[in-house]
């Protein structure tokens, strides 16, 4: 994973993505970060194209309120598909470029089915939240959080090997579990199905990766849940 433990990050402080998505949450827009000369940041810069692109969109249509509904999800406050997909595929371009693995972490809370059935949608709303909660509390802050789809949450790890993968995944499904999630007033305790992949050694383009961890999620929902799958490499 870069430099240090596996469990450590790849830069020293947070990233470019995180300081804007935690920007939008707060604020409902991205202001200009201060500017830095290191190699770390230049990277960082180069990271950020598809957040600026949109960020100049909406100040020049004068709504940057906008920001907020363009580039996160509604519920979670987390990266929208739209945004994750379009990082992912600059990671996955950089990983070829630069020769160093990376990430993606899939997560699906278990049995809301049952949830929904006994406690409604709005209890399964609000295990989304803090679910998506705890991943931001769990995660480095190197770490891409996003909410993929209705109930799957993706997390890009840059420059992180598989060893590094697992042990994340790993902390997800030890601690999701033992942690209290609340929300309208009742505290739930959930498991989680979670599936790994790296890039670009498993995959070479979006489809592909998102194809495999797919397989993978759901492998590790069909065993009972509460487990990690890591995902087999795509077919050339």
């Amino acid at each position: 994973m870069g430099r240090g433990r596996d469990d450590e990050p790849w830069v020293g402080r947070e990233s470019i993505f995180r300081k804007k998505l935690n920007e939008l949450r707060t604020t409902g827009r991205i202001h200009e970060l201060p500017k830095n000369d290191s190699v770390n940041r230049i990277k960082e810069l180069e990271q950020s194209t598809y957040l600026n692109n949109v960020q100049t969109t909406f100040q020049q249509a004068a709504a940057p309120e906008l920001e907020r509904v363009a580039l996160l999800d509604g519920l979670t406050e987390l990266y929208n598909n739209t945004t994750i997909n379009r990082i992912l595929g600059d990671e996955i371009k950089r990983g070829r470029r630069y020769k160093y693995p990376s990430i993606v972490v899939a997560v699906t809370p278990d049995k809301l089915d049952e949830v929904r059935l006994t406690n409604g949608p709005l209890a399964v709303d609000g295990i989304y939240k803090g679910t998506a909660t705890f991943l931001m509390n769990t995660i480095r802050d190197v770490d891409i959080p996003s909410r993929y789809s209705v109930d799957t949450f993706l997390v890009i790890c840059p420059n992180t090997g598989m060893d590094g993968g697992k042990v994340l995944a790993e902390r997800i499904r030890n601690n999701i579990c033992q942690a209290r999630i609340s929300d309208i007033g009742q505290n739930w305790s959930v498991t989680a199905s979670i599936a790994l992949a790296e890039f670009p050694s498993m995959a070479q383009t979006v489809d592909e990766l998102i194809g495999i961890i797919g397989i993978a999620l759901q492998q590790a929902k069909d065993a009972g849940g509460d487990r990690v799958v890591l995902a087999q490499p795509a077919a050339i």
